[in-house]
């Protein structure tokens, strides 16, 4: 019983180190960082601006921004009211030009593939709505 507890423990200690291992063929996005910036939600203004306007809300909700590969362009997932019904949630490029939109009241999807085809997730900015 001893021996199974210990074999178990060694088994869950490896995959947890493992899993959080990238190699040189595996990074997220490319040395210049995302967009060519080292920090987005600082260098980017159209997209400081938003940020800013979310952490200045008079009511607090949920908020996420999260930065994506899509087709091997940078790509910005903004989300202004997490968890909020009917909300409409726009795909950024680095320009700031809106790509994709999902949801909304009449439940757009204007990227049917984003989701097939979206990779290398990073989390920019995540509020949770109490």
């Amino acid at each position: 019983m001893k021996t199974k507890l210990i074999f178990a423990t060694m088994v869950l200690t490896f995959l947890f180190f493992s899993c959080n291992k990238t190699t040189d063929n595996q990074k997220p996005f490319p040395e210049t960082g995302i967009c060519n910036t080292e920090n987005p939600l600082e260098e980017l203004e159209w997209i400081k601006e938003i940020k800013t306007i979310i952490e200045m809300r008079e009511i607090y909700v949920g908020a996420q921004i999260i930065a994506y590969k899509y087709y091997d362009e940078d790509v910005f997932w903004i989300d202004e009211c997490y968890g909020c019904p009917d909300n409409l949630i726009k795909i950024y490029n680095c320009s700031g030009e809106v790509i994709c939109e999902f949801g909304g009241i009449s439940g757009l999807n204007t990227c049917p593939d984003f989701f097939e085809n979206a990779t290398d997730s990073t989390m920019l900015l995540n509020y949770v709505q109490h």
